[in-house]
């Protein structure tokens, strides 16, 4: 199927999935404010990491848990700290990469030649699809999964070479390096592997042990790479499709 041949939709600001999920009034938002709410929704879940949460929690556990639940609580303060951060961090990290991803699946939708000519549907994937819209959408996300599927530095090195979006130095390395640190977190027990200790002051072994101030941190860089591919590309590839 000739990719020119394909009608060129506005598509959602939003994947099917996250729209059904999301509030009314986050519907109508483009993706740079929907990451922008995400983020600063963070800001008071973080605040949970306060020693005097910790404590109300121990306080009122019998109240506020069941028996079998209590048993799961952090023994310590330090332990608490770090879940909850941590925690921050991973989801923090699961929305700029959404954005990012998101944003490629956008940019995609409205500039349909630009797709990879070895993404082409199957003739199986084809008889299941209904329409011009759909098949565009399947062929859409099946190159930004492919994209996503190389790793953060090789996303960044594909929005430069394919789309000319070449990230900022320091947010690009920051990015990165948070990307490392959350497959640590999710994949490794929160304990620094080689890949991260060769772009980060951790050594291999360490363990992970972020602080809210590392969080802040990240989520400053984020909204910042964010805003700047998303002015350039709204420019390039959006606005004048519209």
């Amino acid at each position: 199927m000739c990719l020119a041949s394909l009608p060129k939709v506005r598509p959602e600001t939003q994947t099917g999935e996250q729209l059904s999920m999301a509030s009314p009034e986050l519907k109508t938002r483009n993706l740079l404010e929907r990451l922008i709410d995400q983020l600063d929704a963070l800001v008071p879940f973080l605040a949970l990491a306060h020693k005097d949460v910790f404590q109300l929690i121990r306080r009122d556990r019998e109240v506020w848990f069941s028996t079998q639940a209590q048993k799961t609580l952090p023994a310590s303060y330090s332990i608490y700290r770090r879940q909850v951060t941590h925690a921050a961090f991973v989801l923090g990290y699961s929305y700029s990469e959404a954005f990012l991803s998101d944003l490629l699946r956008e940019i995609y939708m409205h500039n349909p030649q630009m797709l990879s000519k070895d993404k082409a549907l199957t003739f199986d994937e084809l008889r299941r699809l209904r329409s011009y819209k759909a098949v565009l959408k399947s062929m859409v996300n099946k190159e930004v999964r492919s994209v996503f599927g190389k790793g953060l530095d090789k996303v960044a090195g594909d929005f430069e070479s394919k789309l000319s979006l070449a990230w900022p130095k320091q947010e690009k390395a920051e990015a990165i390096r948070a990307s490392l640190i959350r497959n640590c977190i999710v994949h490794n027990l929160g304990i620094a592997n080689i890949k991260l200790a060769e772009l980060s002051d951790y050594n291999v072994g360490d363990t992970i042990a972020l602080e809210p101030k590392d969080v802040h941190s990240y989520g400053l860089s984020a909204r910042s790479l964010a805003r700047d591919i998303y002015k350039r590309a709204d420019s390039a590839f959006l606005s004048r499709k519209r």
